[in-house]
């Protein structure tokens, strides 16, 4: 039998190229298999395999906590925190849906409907307040989402949904109330801890500094069509936001406002709030006013310290006006005092990525968040006793944002952020002579004070010789 090279060459030619194209074929059909399937399990990004996850609810957090550690860990008990999810669940959900792209079809208006399969499950709505509220308290994103089994999108998509359902609930809504009735309660409040008696005080007023990275040049146009110097607080070298707060004699915060950034002075951005402009229609009632620090000016509605009289004794009544003046104005740094520790975000420079308007977002929902924390404690009884989690500290330890150490106050034992507090330079002093020549001490509440510390003898305590205690009067 003869064989023939030429035909031998050819068939081998053949065959391989068959088998070639039988494997591309395969490989082909793998791809294609592959590209299916992740479709069907809704990776987010190309060639990302899904992680299956197993999903963890509040409950069988709280159950591995106990009640103890679960207060300290999300700020509240687990009762305030079915109550809290009650009121945010439906400004949770409709946040959610309102940030997907997602929309539902069912034919007419009211049709039948379902949203996307999830391939882990859905992530219930207390299971997102919960990462929130963790979150705030100064969790790691990844000790979170690890310990729920969601992803790191989701945890931070949690956040934002969480923030814009509490800021957008009327019944936590913040404004300095309008009626009469309302500040005489205030005052009542400020008038049980004066040991003068002064009666007449509906609230503390201050700034603290909302630390936060260097902005850049478009989110400093976009405040404002400012530069990013504006807001580098020069006492602080820090860069951050104004806010200016008033407080009751509990904590609770009455009014908010971040209208500038940190170089600013506290009149300044008082004067670009809305209280300011209530305050200047006549706003405060029955003679009522506010109590702050030399950064703001004295005025018919709010009552400052005296300037220079500390040592001098031709003033020494005005001195002792000072002390109980304070007395009364250092609730609303306690106030601070215990956001920043109820809340451990606002102990580190705010995430680089953040927008200010977001920054914003957060601070002010961070102070509804603490009113209700307040009036949870006072509803339950509970005296607060917010320890920080050695996981929270070491987290923000660790953080390249940095850490700002706590002290204890030595009046009401409440720690204080020494680096954020009185974020602010004073007003300038010709501005300061100007508004005293045009409002002369006499016509303004701050001489009716001074004048009650002044007759009853009453004067700045000073440790007694035995140093058992403090004499306030002689």
């Amino acid at each position: 039998m003869t064989y023939n090279s030429d035909d031998e060459d050819e068939d081998m030619i053949l065959e391989g190229t068959r088998l070639v194209g039988d494997l591309a074929v395969m490989r082909l059909t793998e791809q294609m298999r592959y590209l299916r399937d992740i479709r069907r399990k809704g990776s987010r990004r190309y060639g990302r395999r899904r992680i299956s996850r197993t999903r963890v609810s509040v409950e069988q957090i709280y159950r591995g906590l106990g009640d103890n550690y679960f207060r300290r860990a999300y700020r509240m008990t687990y009762e305030s925190f079915k109550r809290l999810h009650e009121k945010l669940a439906p400004g949770i959900e409709r946040a959610r849906i309102q940030s997907r792209n997602y929309k539902p079809k069912g034919g007419r208006e009211g049709g039948m409907y379902s949203d996307p399969p999830v391939p882990n499950g859905r992530i219930t709505t207390s299971v997102r307040l919960a990462c929130a509220i963790r979150y705030f308290a100064g969790g790691s994103p990844y000790d979170i989402l690890s310990k729920y089994g969601i992803s790191h999108i989701e945890m931070l998509e949690s956040v934002w949904q969480v923030t814009e359902a509490v800021n957008t609930l009327p019944e936590f809504a913040i404004r300095y109330p309008e009626s009469a009735e309302e500040q005489r309660k205030i005052a009542q409040g400020f008038e049980k801890v004066s040991t003068v008696g002064f009666s007449n005080c509906a609230g503390a007023i201050d700034g603290i500094l909302i630390w936060m990275h260097k902005p850049s040049a478009a989110q400093a146009k976009n405040a404002g069509d400012v530069c990013q110097s504006k807001f580098l607080c020069g006492r602080k070298g820090k860069f951050g936001l104004n806010c200016q707060a008033v407080s009751d004699v509990r904590g609770r915060i009455l009014d908010i406002a971040i209208p500038y950034g940190g170089s600013s002075a506290d009149c300044i951005a008082f004067e670009r709030s809305k209280l300011f402009g209530r305050c200047e229609d006549g706003l405060m009632k029955n003679g009522n006013i506010l109590f702050g620090d030399n950064a703001y000016l004295n005025t018919q509605y709010m009552a400052t310290p005296y300037s220079n009289v500390h040592g001098n004794d031709k003033e020494k009544s005005k001195d002792d006006y000072n002390f109980y003046h304070s007395q009364l104005r250092i609730r609303v740094e306690c106030s601070f005092g215990m956001l920043v520790q109820r809340w451990g975000l606002l102990r580190m420079a705010m995430p680089k990525k953040l927008t200010i308007t977001r920054i914003v977002a957060i601070v002010n929902a961070l102070a509804r968040l603490h009113n209700y924390c307040i009036d949870e404690t006072d509803r339950n009884n509970i005296t607060e006793d917010l320890e920080t989690l050695p996981l929270d500290l070491q987290y923000m330890m660790e953080d390249d944002s940095g850490y700002l150490d706590m002290r204890q106050s030595s009046t009401h034992e409440v720690p204080v952020p020494t680096e954020l507090l009185t974020a602010s330079e004073e007003i300038d002093v010709n501005e300061r002579r100007r508004h005293n020549r045009a409002n002369p001490e006499g016509t303004l509440p701050r001489k009716a004070l001074h004048d009650i510390v002044r007759d009853s003898a009453y004067h700045r305590p000073v440790p007694n010789q035995r140093g058992s205690g403090y004499t306030y009067k002689t």
